[in-house]
């Protein structure tokens, strides 16, 4: 990589970490106390997500101008918007909201930056944890400042347990029944923290049919260094060419390479 987009990367990356933890204590401490609102889709959304995403993009517009700034919360109106630059940032401001508003400390802000439409680094604060976890190819990853070494399998072959949301599309429930025969199943309610547990190998594997493009732009940076190997049941996000908040689920499995490989193969047994 040159110096010159070295340097860019490194200056966003340490700016992507004070923005995001400029907002910790603030996330703790409206946490179950945000009023709730509804979306156009239906879906919660509280004002902590509406004043985090403000804050977090604030704060980085002030540092780069020009880089794209896309986030769950942005108004529905202009929707798509086009990737314009070489650097964007996709937000997630709380994922897992409904858990958020209800009290339930399984829920993560999530930020992605991504180069040319493609992850780079991911910023995840865990609420539960009380840490970040953060990473992307060729950066290492961390929480905090302790690196993390992934270590997939660590559950045990008779252990092993796989994260989903509910419900699933009637499409892929031959395939979920298939899966629960093999894994242990559980639903965090954080298409984010799925993504990132299974990329760090602390859990073995996610599988999703209701996520959207910002759950998992973050934890897939994680997952492109950790290599946790992902696939996509259908068209692929990355490149990102244009941030749609009217976009089609995504449909998605994440393991070690050996597990993602007996997840495929049990996906098309169930098409025959």
């Amino acid at each position: 990589m040159a110096a010159s987009n070295h340097s860019e990367l490194t200056t966003r990356i340490a700016a992507g970490r004070k923005a995001v933890m400029a907002q910790a204590a603030f996330y703790h401490a409206q946490f179950g106390r945000a009023a709730s609102h509804w979306k156009h889709d239906g879906s919660r959304v509280t004002d902590a997500d509406l004043a985090i995403s403000k804050a977090i993009f604030d704060a980085l517009r002030a540092q780069f101008p020009g880089d794209d700034l896309f986030s769950e919360e942005l108004a529905v109106g202009e929707n798509p918007f086009p990737r314009c630059g070489e650097w964007s940032w996709v937000l997630d401001p709380i994922d897992g909201t409904n858990n958020y508003a209800l009290g339930i400390p399984v829920t993560a802000i999530s930020l992605g930056l991504l180069r040319d439409g493609e992850p780079v680094y991911g910023f995840l604060y865990d609420l539960g944890r009380r840490g970040l976890f953060h990473g992307g190819p060729g950066q290492g990853v961390w929480e905090g400042d302790e690196r993390l070494q992934p270590q997939f399998g660590r559950s045990g072959r008779h252990e092993r347990i796989i994260a989903t949301h509910s419900p699933i599309d009637p499409r892929y429930l031959s395939l979920a029944t298939a899966i629960l025969t093999q894994y242990k199943l559980r639903g965090f309610g954080s298409g984010a923290l799925h993504l990132t547990y299974a990329a760090l190998g602390m859990i073995d594997a996610c599988m999703d049919f209701t996520v959207k493009v910002w759950d998992i732009a973050a934890a897939a940076a994680i997952a492109r260094e950790t290599g946790a190997a992902m696939h996509f049941f259908g068209p692929a996000p990355f490149p990102m060419q244009q941030f749609d908040l009217k976009m089609k689920p995504l449909q998605y499995c994440c393991a070690s390479p050996e597990a993602l490989a007996e997840i495929v193969a049990l996906a098309e047994q169930t098409r025959r």
